[in-house]
């Protein structure tokens, strides 16, 4: 399958697996920065091992195809200011978002179930500020 990065100027957070400790640090800020506990499940980055050496990462790329936002049979999601949008009024908890996400970067909410999505902590950038190798940095995406 190939997919094609938005044109539009935009964020990126790059994961070097290379310089990853597993440390999860990063999934910690995330989750505390939104919710104000810490938890992978509320995370909205998901770091994982694929064996002894195989790190992956996974968080939504605001793609160009915007998969989830076509998914969503209830127009639950919308792309705002660079990111993509839940309207947790209009979302059922169906979870057709996360299932069209080619990343796996768009995981349902362990309580409420409505899908948590990067937002890139409004600019704040949580995951990369705390992470302590700089595995995960920024790079603007353009056209």
């Amino acid at each position: 399958m190939s997919i094609v990065i938005s044109q539009q100027k935009k964020p990126f957070i790059r994961f070097d697996p290379q310089k990853c400790s597993f440390c999860k640090t990063c999934e910690l800020a995330c989750a505390k920065y939104h919710y104000g506990k810490y938890g992978a499940s509320i995370s909205r980055i998901t770091i994982v091992r694929r064996g002894m050496k195989t790190l992956k990462y996974f968080i939504c790329t605001r793609c160009e195809k915007k998969f989830c936002i076509n998914a969503c049979p209830k127009k639950a999601l919308s792309y705002i200011n660079g990111n993509i949008v839940v309207n947790e009024e209009l979302c059922d908890s169906c979870g057709k978002c996360v299932e069209a996400c080619p990343f796996h970067g768009i995981k349902l909410h362990p309580e409420t179930k409505k899908p948590i999505i990067c937002d890139t902590c409004n600019g704040e950038f949580q995951c990369i500020k705390s992470c302590p190798k700089n595995a995960l940095t920024l790079v603007w995406l353009s056209g």
